[in-house]
């Protein structure tokens, strides 16, 4: 496995590279298939080298909310893995994928080292997950499903031509199906459009006015 081409570890030396190479172990997923289920233990860290990972929960009514994805090069879970705790949720493969599995005993002593460059790589991945999770919190505290997601639209405008539906309900702790009734209520009131499937701000003064 050639892993200094997963830009995760593009910046490891070579000998931190032979050592995750002899302890790695290569496992592939089919689109749709469990990586895990919320409640089991960790026993390994995964690395996602390719495809993405959706993770997800259900909600008292059994709907499931998909509450974060991960797309390569990434590391999937390693909080739960580093603090000996279950998973919070469960993840499957929102395409073909292909992980690297490496067992806890062979690679903390490396991570609780704080010069060790795998520690490092840890950090990082940290970093940005909890930029991540402080931008979901901040449409989290918005009770109302409604000025949430006028909220995000606001927010993300620029993006939301490239943003799938599926997307947008997981930053914004809905269902899909919940989110889809929003845009069909948003759009017969002509505050967003539709294009070529992709979605548009039609009416911004009156999503401000949603969102408050």
């Amino acid at each position: 496995m050639n892993l200094k081409q997963i830009g995760l570890f593009a910046s490891l030396d070579n000998e931190t590279l032979g050592l995750l190479r002899s302890v790695a172990r290569s496992r592939t997923l089919n689109l749709g298939e469990i990586l895990f289920y919320a409640g089991e233990e960790p026993k390994q860290f995964l690395i996602l080298a390719h495809g993405e990972v959706e993770v997800f929960k259900h909600d008292k009514k059994g709907n499931e909310i998909i509450i974060g994805e991960f797309k390569a090069p990434s590391l999937i879970a390693e909080m739960a893995t580093l603090e000996r705790t279950t998973y919070p949720a469960t993840a499957r493969s929102n395409s073909d994928v292909i992980i690297y599995e490496i067992d806890l005993a062979d690679l903390e002593p490396y991570i609780s080292k704080n010069s060790s460059p795998l520690a490092q790589v840890f950090i990082n991945s940290l970093t940005k997950k909890i930029q991540h999770l402080e931008s979901v919190l901040k449409y989290a505290t918005i009770s109302n499903a409604s000025a949430r997601t006028a909220s995000f639209l606001i927010d993300n405008e620029q993006q939301l031509s490239i943003l799938t539906q599926r997307k947008i309900a997981s930053n914004l702790m809905l269902t899909p199906e919940g989110l889809s009734r929003i845009l069909k209520r948003f759009k017969e009131n002509g505050l967003v459009e539709v294009i070529a499937k992709k979605l548009y701000i039609a009416n911004r003064a009156k999503l401000l006015e949603i969102a408050g």
